[in-house]
């Protein structure tokens, strides 16, 4: 019976050391990284709306309905800095024609345990947030860069709500009211932007399950008569050359939703509960362990406290 006993101590002791060890590497090691940004990141979503640009021959507005897609992709990766490519892509949403004039590409370098912009890398210098981070805080506003725009632009906290049975908090972002200036560039003019977004943001993975957003690009630029160049010089009028309106898909949205619901009651598992439960068992262990090591069998302890002769055990003189 002690020979059974030592080496179920034994046995526990030793499981004990594995699972206190194995807590201290999870919570150190493994889960910060699996929390982190993705070194291979391959995500996108679809948007759908319209979209209004100003055709520079005829003078005149045209109206497309869009399907646009932002794919997102990890060229390189360290410990602490992935660089992403972030494409967007439009089609015809009645042809399926791609309309390659509105497509745009762009290089981003982003924190990946705490997901903003890392400045002075990627292809140009940007702050505040890449997307919300890991436990978005109610009341809490965050400074988002929104791709295509020259600066930052606040979410502001709007409040709690249901959507599709998901506990999601809601933002919005508004461009001031003069709007964000947007430097000419060598084929672009100077631009005003204007932009409004709103977001549905499951709060433990900081994933936005919702978008919709309008915005619109305005310049100043010449305008000319029928009787250019025998005139005065052009009249530089305010124009809105780009307009736009999208939402998220249904599909995106379903995915999102089922993607955030997981992360929901994963991330707190893997963060909270599982170390708990881990480091709790590790230290039963390790108590029950030296127990059992040094517990003296029953049988042996009852026979202690009975004469010799009422046994029939008979000692050597």
């Amino acid at each position: 019976m002690r020979g059974r006993h030592k080496k179920t101590g034994k046995v526990l002791l030793a499981l004990g050391a594995v699972l206190v060890i194995f807590g201290v590497v999870w919570v150190t090691v493994i889960f910060p990284e699996i929390n982190k940004i993705p070194g291979d990141l391959v995500f996108s979503t679809d948007q759908q709306g319209t979209v209004t640009v100003f055709d520079s021959d005829s003078m005149q507005p045209v109206t497309y309905d869009v399907i646009g897609t932002r794919a997102y992709e990890a060229v390189r990766s360290t410990s602490s800095t992935v660089y992403l490519t972030e494409t967007c892509t439009f089609v015809d949403a009645d042809t399926g024609e791609p309309l390659t004039f509105l497509d745009s590409s762009y290089l981003l370098a982003i924190d990946r345990a705490e997901r903003v912009n890392v400045p002075g890398c990627g292809d140009m210098d940007r702050e505040g947030y890449f997307s919300f981070p890991r436990g978005v805080e109610p009341g809490r506003d965050y400074p988002l860069w929104i791709t295509g725009n020259p600066a930052p632009v606040d979410a502001t906290y709007i409040g709690e709500e249901q959507f599709r049975g998901l506990p999601v908090y809601v933002y919005e972002l508004e461009t001031p009211e003069e709007g964000l200036t947007v430097p000419a560039g060598l084929d672009t003019p100077e631009m005003q932007v204007h932009q409004y977004i709103k977001q549905f943001v499951e709060p433990v993975s900081g994933l936005t399950v919702y978008m919709e957003s309008t915005t619109s690009r305005t310049a100043r630029i010449p305008v000319l008569d029928d009787l250019f160049p025998n005139t005065v010089d052009p009249v530089l009028t305010e124009v809105t050359v780009y307009e736009d309106s999208l939402v998220f898909t249904d599909e995106t949205v379903d995915r999102l939703v089922h993607d955030a619901s997981f992360y929901h009651w994963a991330l707190p598992w893997g963060s909270t509960h599982l170390p708990r439960l881990v480091f709790g068992l590790g230290i039963v262990m390790l108590i029950a362990g030296p127990v059992l090591l040094t517990r003296r069998p029953r049988e042996a302890a009852a026979l202690e406290g009975i004469p010799s002769e009422a046994t029939g055990l008979y000692s050597k003189p």
